[in-house]
């Protein structure tokens, strides 16, 4: 709207000539069509600027704070506690022991403890390789063993931690983070023990 009153003003500044002659008359055309698309140009720059362009995408609204408390799944709680900075676990644990940073550490040594895993059936492949000439399946079989052993102690120190607390009298309300926190210590053990057990490995 404003381009165009502005173009209207221009043509009012521009008087048809008091002569007759045909050669003003021409000259006065020309100069009228040029401020014509001058201001016929501007106005679509201006309506094109402030459309925004076809198929853009919007900006995303930024997305509010996750509430790992609302995170029911075990799994899916221990990984939003593990995306939070150490000070807010810090203060969480100050306020509500054992609610968050069972459940950040137990994430961690899930981690650790599959990278060991996966490091001492490695190593373990490369130091025993010799014994493949008489023993062809000693490696493999190593390999089974050690996953058989991981997930029977998995199931193992998930039954004890769940009895833990309710054996210990405690609420049903605080049992799970009592649990998560069992699983926090029984993790960190055997993390040890597998490093104690393969230490010929070094």
């Amino acid at each position: 709207m404003l381009n165009a009153q502005a173009g209207r003003s221009v043509f009012d500044s521009l008087a048809m000539p008091s002569t007759g002659s045909s050669s003003a008359m021409s000259e006065f055309r020309r100069l009228k069509h040029g401020v014509l698309a001058m201001v016929l140009s501007l106005s679509c720059g201006c309506a094109t600027a402030a459309r925004p362009a076809a198929g853009a995408t919007p900006p995303k609204p930024v997305a509010a704070e996750q509430d790992c408390f609302a995170v029911g799944e075990t799994k899916a709680r221990e990984l939003c506690f593990s995306q939070k900075p150490d000070e807010d676990i810090a203060e969480c644990e100050r306020m509500r022991p054992f609610a968050c940073k069972p459940y950040r550490d137990m994430h961690r040594l899930d981690q650790e403890l599959a990278a060991l895993i996966r490091d001492l059936s490695a190593r373990a492949s490369q130091r025993y390789a010799a014994y493949a000439k008489d023993d062809t399946a000693y490696v493999s079989d190593l390999s089974a063993y050690l996953a058989a052993s991981d997930k029977a102690w998995a199931a193992s120190r998930d039954a004890d931690c769940l009895l833990e607390p309710f054996a210990q009298g405690m609420s049903r309300r605080e049992a799970g983070d009592l649990t998560e926190a069992c699983r926090v210590e029984r993790t960190q053990a055997r993390i040890a023990q597998l490093k104690e057990l393969f230490s010929a490995l070094k």
